[in-house]
């Protein structure tokens, strides 16, 4: 104890007084109590953590439970986890969540903790990733999901709008169809430009549907959507309604109506929406659903445009610029006049056709009308293989049908099953015969070409065929698996009805037979 400013050292009465109040100091605050138990690495590794500070990822676009859930619990009960499950952990939460796949294996895990309080489950060794962004966990999950063949196209679509609004958040602008198409593939995920904006639509404009049958597939937007856009057309050229007016005022009623319909059967059809969508369409202008076929009939023909601007002139309003409406292309009137043609009211099928061009027309329309049980089996097929975004129906292929490329640049990442499924397709199609490669055009909503649309179908074939090996005749005599079941009626409606595959294309028919 040092002497004070006089010289005067304190007494010993004094030094214990200090002493006495210098312990009477309180504890620092706690300026930690938001930070987590335990930092993060800044690197990949591995670390141990107790299977109750882990949650699923809440995001994942798969929403339908896992079918093999109790076995995948199984074989955990019995082996353990094999493959580590990847994790990360958002800045300033306590709990970390899945990176990419491993949802249905965390909570098979917990469950078999809650259940049994067996020391085995209580923790994991997981492979930790430092945290990036939202949109790159979304993007992981989507990926997994996709290369399990997991997820139906409904769920896609949704994870993909889901993935888009956060990227246009992170950047602080909107993203066109190109600018998503350019994010996705700098950030590893690839898809054509033309699929985009088929999961755009449905989950803009046909949430309603979607939501009710998890079943929606790129097969049946691909039929609703140009009928739709038919009908918006003709409704743009009898009055002044908006597209976002026609959808709540006459469309998403509509939706309802098949909704309830779907609950009450089961069954869902693109057709039956398509034929309702015009029913309450016609009701809205208050004149016969005949009249509407009559007009949609005339609108899908080359002299559409001046049928526009002489019925705007006759209802009064100013006749619409080409602009402003979608072009309508020689395959997108084919699928038109066969949509229309194939109605159960059409007029067009009660009519003789009036010129050479009308033949070739109607011709294709008795095509489509004969192959749509082939054609039904195929999208069914499609659609259990998860392949159905690439099928695309055509009156003027040999076999009613044509299959789009797959992506090139990740094609060696799709599952074998799934290569397997879209070169069997293909071969069936008659797409690729005599070396002449029919490619699908599939226009994306900016009026564009897809970025795949010309791809080399002959190189997806190739790869394709890669997946046909030992494994290939054990998928095809497997009596339980679904897929090979209907890919064999394919096989046996082609053999049994080899008369209606047959060519017809232009005013001089070639036929042949496969």
């Amino acid at each position: 104890m040092t002497a004070d400013a006089t010289g005067r050292r304190p007494s010993l009465e004094e030094r214990r007084r200090l002493v006495a109040e210098s312990l009477r100091v309180g504890n620092p605050g706690n300026n930690a109590r938001d930070l987590p138990t335990q930092a993060d690495p800044r690197h990949d590794c591995q670390i141990e953590l107790a299977v109750d500070e882990i949650k699923p990822y809440e995001h994942n676009p798969r929403r339908s439970d896992n079918a093999k859930f109790d076995e995948i619990k199984e074989s955990i009960r019995a082996c353990g986890i094999r493959n580590p499950i990847t994790v990360t952990r958002r800045p300033g939460e306590q709990h970390f969540i899945i990176e990419a796949g491993g949802n249905t294996r965390l909570s098979a895990i917990q469950a078999l903790w809650a259940e049994t309080r067996d020391p085995r489950y209580q923790k994991l060794t997981a492979l930790f990733r430092p945290w990036r962004s939202e949109s790159h966990v979304l993007t992981a999950h989507l990926i997994e999901n996709e290369q399990r063949g997991e997820m139906t196209f409904w769920d896609k679509a949704c994870g993909v709008a889901v993935l888009k609004a956060q990227l246009e958040a992170e950047k602080g602008h909107a993203l066109t169809l190109r600018q998503l198409d350019d994010e996705l593939r700098s950030i590893g995920m690839s898809v054509n430009t033309a699929t985009l904006a088929h999961y755009l639509f449905a989950t803009d404009r046909l949430r309603i549907l979607g939501d009710a049958d998890a079943g929606l597939s790129g097969l049946d937007v691909k039929t609703l959507q140009p009928r739709l856009n038919l009908l918006k057309r003709y409704a743009q050229m009898r009055g002044s309604l908006t597209e976002t007016e026609l959808y709540a005022t006459v469309f998403e009623p509509a939706f309802k109506r098949c909704v309830d319909e779907y609950r009450q059967t089961q069954a869902f059809s693109a057709a039956a929406v398509c034929q309702t969508c015009e029913e309450a369409l016609a009701e809205h202008f208050q004149e016969s659903v005949t009249q509407l076929r009559t007009m949609l009939n005339k609108l899908v023909q080359p002299s559409s445009a001046s049928l526009e601007s002489t019925t705007a002139k006759t209802n009064g309003s100013p006749p619409i610029a080409p602009a402003d409406s979608p072009p309508i292309t020689d395959s997108y009137a084919r699928q038109q006049t066969a949509s229309v043609s194939t109605s159960n009211t059409t007029v067009a099928s009660s009519t003789k056709p009036a010129n050479t061009q009308d033949v070739s027309a109607h011709s294709r329309a008795e095509k489509v009308a004969t192959l749509e049980p082939f054609t039904e089996q195929v999208r069914r097929f499609a659609t259990l293989a998860g392949v159905a975004d690439c099928l695309s129906l055509d009156a003027t292929a040999p076999h009613g049908y044509l299959m789009q490329a797959l992506s090139l640049s990740d094609m060696d990442s799709q599952s074998p099953c799934k290569r397997r499924a879209w070169g069997l397709l293909a071969l069936i199609s008659g797409q690729l015969r005599d070396g002449a490669c029919m490619s699908v055009p599939q226009s994306t909503a900016e009026g564009h070409w897809g970025a795949h649309a010309e791809a080399d179908l002959g190189e997806c074939m190739q790869r394709s065929l890669l997946a046909i090996d030992h494994d290939f005749m054990g998928w095809l005599l497997d009596a339980h698996d679904k897929s090979a079941g209907a890919f064999c009626r394919i096989v046996a409606m082609v053999r049994e009805s080899s008369a209606a595959f047959r060519v017809t294309t232009g005013p001089n028919p070639q036929s042949r037979t496969d």
